[in-house]
């Protein structure tokens, strides 16, 4: 069975949970102590926590997305890969029909814009 690692979006949406919430804690500690009034420091705190987790889980979630989306384009890639070879003129003029000029329309598109 091949082993499976987390990304780096899944990672950081992890570590955003527990950061959060000692960041929370620690400021909300430090708010009670310093306003004499403990229950008030910590709910503030855990408000800011609560912002810092979704912070953090925000960015691994496009972090995330955006691997998804990389490794489905490389496995596109990587299938249609051996079908461009034998292609024709393609491969034998060593001209990529992929990288056409920013005035050219793509192989794909009717040039007309709809």
């Amino acid at each position: 069975m091949e082993e499976q690692r987390p990304g780096s979006g899944e990672t950081l949406r992890r570590v955003g949970l527990g950061a959060g919430l000692a960041i929370g804690m620690g400021v909300g500690v430090g708010l009670g102590a310093g306003m004499n009034n403990m229950g008030t420091g910590i709910a503030v705190g855990l408000v800011i926590g609560a912002a810092v987790m979704v912070a953090f889980t925000y960015s691994g979630t496009r972090m995330q997305r955006e691997e998804q989306r990389r490794r489905a384009e490389a496995e596109a890639e990587g299938e249609s890969a051996p079908d461009s070879a034998g292609a024709g003129d393609a491969g034998s003029s060593g001209h990529d029909p992929r990288e056409d000029g920013p005035g050219q329309a793509s192989s794909g598109s009717s040039g007309t814009g709809a």
